[in-house]
């Protein structure tokens, strides 16, 4: 063999070797951004499987179109019910992925992710309006906790618990919460409880809060002589709904989620998290919009309590997320007199929203991935705000 061709013969193999590494690189490093530029290309088939009920108002296909565009969702869900009781729904994709074989449906299950909470504060306000508990009542009158290191602990109440005003702050001090791998101590080590300390002195801010939820779930359990999930459905009866809990994996007929957009978990995330205990009353819930429109109806009907109600306190209603209700968020445009109420979920490769208006009307967004960004999902609530704003304002014409 002369020279020449042992040559040509070695570049032809240090070439071959450079295209499979890169290709190899490529696949594993830059797997995800591939991902999310192949959605591009899917965008025409996606939005070829929107389909809506019959006479649904207009702006759930513009909302449909930012699930699509905006929050790069192939699998939704909107379900809107008028004042009048009518119920329309809009969905797009498919249960089990690009191209699958089975279409989305008004009846498939999602993660409810945080709109679960809803539920908690629901039962809550209940057994407050059949006086077994009180707004005013302290934590620690239901949960016995001896001898609290941080004296703050004996100023929570319900209320506090319920309007995320208690004291936690996670992202000031470590809570396991939502930690992989790590077993939370509430609600099944509660004694753990008297030597938490407190992140700012109850009632004086706002701060998001998994535990005070959990703690919830707990005061109900106390309340009820009950487990938090057989409290639950005695009152909402479930079964009869399509509402399920969910516990370590999936359930068999939950939609297949997206994670294009996910920093880091993916699909194996649900066995490295307590759902059957600690996140049963802050995420556990699983079901259709079309459920939890359904169910939020009846909740509205509760009496003098029910999930838009909210203490006297002043509090940011002009800004999104800047004021917490018993169980929704209160929004109120500056300048507007239009107040939409909400609750927002999210877990990887699940976003939900639920909202209630003083118009009447119910609205559930479900997206079957999780969001490219925050603003994103910031800019959706104000288009929402808009839309139905808009709406009311030409019903009135």
């Amino acid at each position: 063999m002369n020279k020449k061709l042992i040559v040509k013969n070695g570049l032809v193999v240090f070439v071959c070797m450079a295209i499979i590494f890169a290709i190899t690189y490529i696949y594993t490093a830059q797997h995800k951004r591939l991902s999310q530029l192949s959605y591009r290309f899917q965008l025409s088939i996606i939005k070829s499987t929107v389909r809506c009920s019959e006479n649904a108002p207009a702006f759930m296909n513009k909302l449909m179109d930012n699930l699509i565009n905006e929050q790069k969702s192939m699998s939704n869900q909107i379900v809107y019910q008028d004042k009048n009781n009518k119920l329309f729904h809009c969905e797009s994709g498919w249960e089990d992925g690009f191209r699958g074989n089975r279409l989305l449906t008004v009846d498939s299950r999602f993660r409810y992710a945080s709109v679960s909470k809803v539920i908690t504060s629901a039962i809550t306000l209940n057994l407050i309006n059949q006086n077994k508990l009180r707004l005013n009542q302290k934590l620690l009158d239901v949960i016995a906790v001896s001898g609290p290191k941080d004296k703050r602990l004996n100023n929570i109440t319900i209320a506090m618990l319920l309007e995320h005003s208690a004291g936690f702050d996670r992202f000031k001090t470590y809570t396991p919460m939502l930690t992989m791998g790590v077993k939370p101590w509430c609600p099944t080590d509660l004694n753990t409880l008297a030597n938490v300390e407190l992140d700012f002195d109850p009632n004086t801010q706002f701060q998001y809060s998994n535990v005070g939820y959990c703690l919830l779930g707990a005061v109900i359990e106390q309340v009820t002589g009950n487990s938090f999930r057989n409290a639950v459905n005695d009152i909402y009866h479930f079964d009869d709904r399509g509402i399920k809990f969910v516990n370590e994996g999936f359930l068999n007929d939950e939609i297949t989620y997206d994670y294009r957009y996910e920093n880091f978990y993916g699909s194996s995330y649900p066995k490295y998290f307590d759902f059957k205990d600690s996140l049963s009353a802050v995420g556990g819930l699983s079901g259709s919009a079309k459920s939890i429109v359904l169910l939020t109806r009846d909740m509205l009907s509760d009496q003098p309590l029910n999930i838009l109600s909210r203490a006297n306190t002043p509090c940011a209603i002009d800004k999104i997320g800047g004021c917490y209700g018993y169980a929704l968020e209160p929004y109120q445009k500056s300048g507007y007199s239009f107040t939409l109420y909400n609750k927002s979920g999210f877990f990887p490769g699940v976003n939900t929203d639920i909202f209630v208006d003083d118009q009447g009307g119910i609205l559930a967004l479900y997206r079957g991935a999780s969001a490219p960004n925050h603003t994103v999902k910031k800019q959706l609530k104000e288009e929402v705000y808009t839309s139905l704003e808009n709406h009311y304002e030409l019903d009135r014409k």
